[in-house]
Order: structure tokens, then sequence, then C-alpha cells
């Protein structure tokens, strides 16, 4: 015998996404550097303004389970071609949109507001949040992707390393 709520309750779940769906976004990781004057910027690669408020920024620190970096607050949009950077309380650039203490892991998945994973980056191996091969480690450099944000969901052919921001 069916309980009257559970058609509603299957309806409901087949809504949500798995924690490790990739969601088709405009979004992008475009650029990170680790450490607290570290920043991740991320790019909107879409022709229209991009709502993000609400959406999360995991780090990937070796452990199971990603732990929250940072949560864009209510009304934070990315205009189209635009950028949004999350930066660490050391970053010494003129433009923070969104301040943590620190960069850190090996590692940075972005999630949608439904907890759907949208884009992600790591340059361990071993890190969750790699897609495909592992980009290349960049000491004293930012890895960062081409100026259109290019994506093939393969970090290491993705990402380069690059001066990092001022």
């Amino acid at each position: 015998m069916r309980k009257p709520g559970s058609l509603f309750l299957i309806l409901a779940l087949a809504g949500t996404p798995a924690p490790n769906t990739v969601r088709s976004s405009p979004a992008k990781i475009h650029e990170v550097l680790g450490g607290p004057a570290g920043y991740i910027d991320l790019h909107n690669t879409g022709a229209g303004t991009l709502d993000i408020g609400g959406w999360s920024v995991q780090a990937c620190t070796g452990g199971a389970v990603p732990v929250e970096l940072a949560t864009m607050p209510a009304g934070s949009e990315i205009p189209a071609g635009e950028h949004f950077l999350i930066t660490g309380q050391g970053f010494g650039g003129t433009v923070q949109q969104l301040v943590v203490e620190a960069i850190v892991g090996d590692g940075e998945m972005l999630l949608d507001r439904r907890g759907a994973r949208v884009d992600s980056v790591g340059w361990a191996p071993s890190s969750s949040c790699r897609e495909n091969q592992a980009a290349v480690t960049c000491p004293g450099f930012a890895q960062a992707r081409d100026a259109a944000s290019r994506d093939t969901d393969n970090n290491k052919a993705d990402f380069g390393c690059v001066r990092p921001l001022d």
C-alpha cells in the first residue's frame, strides 16, 4: 500500500540533481590562485546576465567530501562576458566581490543553488574536484583558462600557468 505523499516525494526527487551531476552553464572557473592572498575568478561566458545568488564554491581538501569555501549572497550577478572575484583576506587587488579567509585545497568546485556541479578544477591527481586529468601545478603562478574560458572537461588541457592578478 502506497502512502498518499509518496508519489509527490518521487516526483520531487526526480527533479533534484545528484551532487556529481554537471549542469550546463555559462559560468566557468576562469582562474585560481591558492592561499590567503589567493582568488577564484568566475567568468560568465554567456550572452545574458547570470544570477549566482545562492551558488557556492567548495574546496577539495583531500577528505571524502569537499568543504564549503563561499556562498554567493542573494542578488549576486555576473553580467554577460564579465567576471566575479572571490578573494582571500590577504588579496591586494582593488576588485573584491566576495572575501573569504583563504583559497584552500587541491581544487575548487562551483555548485549552483540546487547543489549541482557547474564547473571544477583540480591540480592533484587524487582531487575530487578535477575534471578528467588534473591541471598542471603552477608554483608561484595562477592556473587559468584561455580568454574565452574554453572548457573541454579536461583540466590538463583547459588550464595553464599565468601571472597572478595584482
